[in-house]
């Protein structure tokens, strides 16, 4: 078994939907490290995504909160 996959299921596991790594990048568990980078320092998170109608650059985010709305900070 792979790191990767040994990431991928304890993000499953424990109820996250994918990586995060500050405001730089976020990816979910179905594309998990899709830019073939460095993850060692990125995080778990939920996958947010923004309300309909809204003028943001994502279709989705990853964010360590839940409650978290990065959309309105754009």
């Amino acid at each position: 078994m792979d790191c990767l996959r040994i990431v991928k299921n304890y993000l499953d596991k424990n109820g996250f939907d994918g990586l995060m790594n500050g405001a730089e990048c976020g990816c979910d568990i179905p594309d998990l490290v899709p830019c073939g980078s460095d993850f060692s320092r990125c995080i778990p998170g939920y996958k947010l995504i923004p309300p309909q109608g809204t003028d943001c650059d994502f279709d989705f985010y990853i964010c360590q909160s839940k409650e978290d709305r990065p959309w309105e900070t754009e």
